[in-house]
């Protein structure tokens, strides 16, 4: 091999060793400042169409589980199908159980509701996704 050559090689090859031993950085997430709402809207479209009262809470009184009842009604003259997650979540914010995600069809202007239930009696809160059905 000629001197020139294995110049070359050096050359062009050495700066590629160099960059193989480089780690990138992870990428990390920014701070999220909202804490998560119960009824959360995955669409704005949607949220402006549906009519959502107070959920009503209740323990069943032989499991203990969690029992969420949310009333809402389609605030307009369209039939809404809706997809709702449902996740419950512990005294400490740790989620212990969650339902779906199901569809549900809301009829226009009748009153309606979506009723949640927890798998395990740690339940303490829960939190409701609402996003058009696909």
């Amino acid at each position: 091999m000629s001197a020139a050559l294995a110049i070359g090689l050096t050359v062009s090859v050495g700066p590629l060793m160099v960059g193989c031993n480089q780690v990138s950085k992870p990428i990390q997430g920014r701070f999220d400042p909202y804490e998560a709402p119960q009824i959360s809207f995955a669409d704005k479209s949607l949220a402006r169409q549906l009519a959502v009262g107070v959920p009503v809470t209740q323990r069943d009184s032989v499991s203990q589980h969690l029992i969420v009842t949310v009333p809402i009604r389609a605030a307009t003259n369209r039939t809404l199908y809706v997809d709702y997650t449902g996740t419950f979540i512990d005294q400490n914010g740790l989620p212990v159980s969650s339902v779906g995600p199901l569809t549900k069809t809301f009829n226009p202007n009748v009153p309606d509701s979506i009723v949640i239930q927890s798998t395990s009696p740690n339940a303490a809160d829960f939190q409701l996704t609402l996003r058009w059905a696909r």
